[in-house]
């Protein structure tokens, strides 16, 4: 079940003790945007990074996992000329 991270975010926020105002100013930002970060099914990682800063919760890994593993899925177009009886790649490119 994938985890709602602005629910998670206010849960530690409302453990904060911080007001609204207050966790918006940290956060460099305006007191509506703060109710805006908590009905966020997916937040930013920059956004992330500085809401972890402030509440001092590593938010980065317990929603995303690691911070030092990327799970990254491409879709490519791979050319492959046979030459001499072998194939040669002649060029690779992401695809839409």
């Amino acid at each position: 079940m994938k985890v709602h991270a602005g629910e998670k975010v206010k849960e530690y926020f409302e453990a904060s003790g911080l007001s609204v105002s207050e966790f918006a100013r940290r956060l460099n930002c305006h007191r509506q945007n703060v109710y805006d970060i908590f009905k966020r099914q997916n937040i930013d990682l920059s956004l992330l990074q500085r809401i972890s800063r402030v509440l001092e919760h590593d938010f980065v890994t317990e929603l995303y996992g690691s911070q030092n593993s990327t799970k990254v899925t491409l879709k490519l177009a791979i050319t492959v000329e046979l030459e001499n009886g072998e194939c040669k790649v002649t060029e690779v490119k992401a695809v839409k």
